[in-house]
């Protein structure tokens, strides 16, 4: 037996919500030159560290967290010193 739900029709056992229409606007990310000069700096130095790595374990590819804590201890000081 069906049921009516307040502002939402049923159609056969199914019920079917509102549709509601917002207005598509796109996202606005505030990023200024500053920040985005940091993130670029900060995926250089996490690049640099898996590098050092994969060249120290003879593997083309590595991910970070495929290194040992004190690598990521290290890498999280480098991070640490852009603030």
């Amino acid at each position: 037996m069906p049921f009516n739900t307040r502002g939402a029709p049923v159609v056969g056992d199914e019920t079917i919500a509102p549709v509601t229409s917002v207005p598509a606007e796109p996202e606005t990310t505030s990023e200024t030159g500053l920040e985005q000069s940091a993130v670029e700096e900060a995926i250089r130095i996490i690049q640099k560290h898996i590098d050092k790595e994969a060249r120290n374990r003879w593997v083309e590819h590595l991910e970070v967290r495929d290194l040992c804590p004190r690598q990521k201890a290290d890498l999280v000081s480098d991070l640490a010193k852009l603030f």
